[in-house]
């Protein structure tokens, strides 16, 4: 008899661990590099220029902690967003991109352009880091889903072309 409840425990336990890195692989959040693929590799690494006025915000849940603030030009939150504004950067400053990933959510399963970069205040003399979402993933009723990429803030205009780009 004592076998047997030793071998149930056993059982119990590996069934209650095996579910367990189940639950944890499917919800664990999905990102891959996408730096190298169109439309982004024409911006890693290079100097662009605002074209029109944006704010970097503060944000209490960041991808990474390197890039801790969030930059908006309207796309995202919104210019009158509830979240702190640390500083207006003005049309014409200089922004480097230094990483793009597509992350899905591991809950809804959701996915987003983050691009990660830095850019640099005249006006308070200092340096920001920041993630800034791109781009709408076109999934529902869709055999081919693609991506589409509204109009950022170093862009005269929007991108018009469908981009298939795999998510994670």
């Amino acid at each position: 008899m004592k076998k047997v409840a030793i071998g149930c425990g056993i059982f119990l336990v590996l069934v209650i661990g095996t579910v367990t890195l189940l639950f944890y692989i499917l919800t664990r959040p999905k990102y891959r590099d996408v730096a190298t693929e169109k439309p982004f590799s024409e911006i890693l690494r290079q100097k662009i220029i605002t074209k029109k006025p944006t704010l970097i915000l503060n944000y209490d849940l960041p991808i990474y902690e390197d890039y801790s603030y969030h930059l908006e030009d309207g796309n995202g939150f919104g210019m009158e967003s509830d979240l702190e504004t640390i500083v207006e950067i003005p049309i014409g400053t200089e922004v480097e991109i230094d990483k793009i990933e597509i992350h899905t959510n591991r809950v809804s399963g959701t996915s987003s352009v983050y691009l990660f970069g830095n850019v640099y205040s005249q006006e308070k003399q200092e340096s920001y880091s920041f993630q800034y979402t791109w781009g709408d993933y076109h999934l529902i009723y869709e055999d081919n889903p693609y991506w589409t990429f509204e109009l950022a803030f170093w862009q005269d205009e929007p991108l018009t072309e469908k981009y298939f780009i795999d998510v994670p």
